[in-house]
């Protein structure tokens, strides 16, 4: 028995639509310089790394300043308080 035009021998054919409905924008870097929460703690953007990473620089308890490397999606903006 040969398929009717427009059917197929049990294979999908392809609609050229996958279904998706959008893509999401990706994050972006936070600027150079701006000031962000990493958990607890508020941090300095010092510079970009790979792997969409950022330069972080933070304080110590005991006052003194470190740098590590954290992913930008860890980072979250300050909100608008003091303290």
């Amino acid at each position: 028995m040969e398929p009717k035009p427009g059917e197929s021998k049990g294979r999908k054919l392809r609609t050229g639509h996958t279904g998706r409905v959008g893509r999401q924008a990706a994050p972006a870097c936070p600027p150079i310089g701006a000031l962000m929460r990493y958990g607890e703690r508020i941090v300095r953007v010092i510079a970009e790394a790979s792997g969409q990473r950022v330069i972080i620089e933070s304080v110590k308890e005991d006052g003194l300043a470190f740098r590590s490397t954290v992913k930008w999606l860890s980072l979250s903006a300050l909100v608008d308080q003091l303290f």
